[in-house]
């Protein structure tokens, strides 16, 4: 049970006309009783109990009612009242993130905790946008809210608080996540390299977008592979990308054979860039422009009356002109035309296209290798295959022998091929 405060010295509950005012029929009289400043804490507290809602939304909002008011103010029945005892709260928190001493810090704290577990969800998302940015705001009220059920109440402090650790954020991007919470965490200033993975990991492209736009977000090397791997069909990536500030040379020479022309020029025009790369994102700008006769628009849409080419049937004229080289497969793969690089694989292999076909969806590493193998690729582009065509996860992939070897014996992988029913490729 609370216990009532007790009398304060020099309070003016003795004032016979302030204990009638609280007793007043009239709710009105009442109310202007609970929004007086000088109102005593014991005349307060009772005031907390009135039967009339509006007059315990005026002691919500006094700031000289007494925490243990407050405290049962917090579980009131009406959502307003709450929601008048939150802006107060709020108001108490202190500006230099030490912790609670006085009782009335501790209470204050108290209160936030039960609002931030609040039955209403309106009441939870008004605390959250109100503490979002708030430097010092308690970091187990703000954790608690970020892990609340209803998305609109996270992605807020999801968002902007900066009481978060990389440990709710990754709890917060993990598993089944909603896609607008990954997206709110994408977007926080200076997020870390391991929440950077994490969010790459699920595999959001909207998400993955955002984390790419945020130039204060820390990406490792190893994981702008990851998206530049799977970035060719993915056009929602390709400017974020290309704008990047911490491009490496091997990455701006990536981008450049898919994006989109205009944004080769952007490539092109990047200061940082060893001035060989810069000649050969020159070069691959007039191969595009030599290849497709017009520099693309940002969409990479061919304008009106031009068909576009069908990658199947370009790599079955290379095949017939004897120009079908590693090279052109190459570009096919980072530009993610999987219908070239089937196409490609059936005519270098003699392997018809359906079964080629069936080897990459069944997503088997030994298989994928014995396929590039029977091509007469090397261990190289076998490798890009696994991962950017078959889209076998990492750690499922068949790795180069010493490096530049392939990982099977002749005989094996001959028996791979058969094993889909290849037979000797005929």
């Amino acid at each position: 049970m609370t216990t009532q405060p007790s009398r304060a010295s020099g309070a003016p509950d003795g004032d016979e006309a302030a204990k009638r005012a609280v007793r007043d029929p009239d709710p009105a009289v009442r109310r202007a009783a609970a929004e007086s400043a000088d109102l005593s804490p014991e005349l307060l507290f009772f005031l907390a109990a009135d039967t009339a809602a509006e007059v315990r939304r005026q002691v919500a909002g006094n700031r000289a009612t007494p925490g243990q008011a407050d405290m049962l103010l917090a579980e009131d029945s009406e959502e307003e009242v709450r929601g008048t005892l939150l802006d107060k709260a709020v108001g108490r928190i202190p500006a230099n993130g030490t912790d609670p001493q006085g009782p009335l810090e501790k209470l204050t704290l108290q209160v936030l905790t039960v609002l931030a577990r609040d039955p209403s969800p309106q009441i939870r998302r008004l605390l959250a946008e109100s503490i979002r940015a708030l430097e010092h705001a308690p970091q187990a009220v703000v954790s608690v809210l970020a892990g609340d059920t209803e998305t609109a109440v996270a992605v807020p402090v999801l968002r902007h608080s900066p009481q978060l650790t990389d440990t709710d954020l990754l709890a917060a991007v993990a598993g089944e996540a909603e896609p607008a919470r990954i997206a709110a965490v994408a977007q926080r200033p200076t997020l870390s390299s391991k929440v950077a993975d994490a969010i790459v990991r699920t595999d959001d492209i909207e998400a993955v977008a955002l984390l790419l736009d945020n130039e204060s977000a820390q990406i490792r090397e190893e994981t702008l592979d990851h998206i530049l791997a799977k970035a060719p069909s993915r056009p929602s990536w390709h400017r974020p990308l290309v704008y990047r500030p911490d491009l490496s040379g091997q990455a701006v020479r990536r981008l450049a054979r898919f994006v989109a022309m205009s944004l080769v020029e952007v490539l092109q025009a990047r200061k940082s860039l060893d001035p060989m790369v810069v000649r050969e994102v020159a070069e691959v700008f007039c191969a595009r422009f030599e290849r497709d006769g017009v520099a693309l628009a940002d969409t990479d849409e061919p304008p009106v009356g031009r068909r576009p080419v069908d990658g199947g049937a370009r790599a079955e004229a290379l095949a017939r002109e004897g120009a079908l080289t590693e090279e052109e497969i190459d570009d096919a793969i980072f530009a993610g035309d999987r219908s070239f690089v089937i196409a490609a694989l059936a005519a270098l292999t003699g392997i018809p296209r359906s079964t080629v076909e069936r080897i990459l969806e069944a997503q088997s590493a030994r298989g994928v290798v014995s396929l590039a193998w029977k091509a007469g690729l090397g261990i190289r582009l076998a490798m890009k295959v696994q991962m950017q065509i078959a889209q076998i996860p990492p750690k499922a992939m068949v790795n180069a022998r010493d490096g530049t070897q392939f990982p099977l014996t002749e005989k094996e992988m001959e028996w791979q091929l058969e094993f889909f029913g290849t037979g000797d490729g005929d």
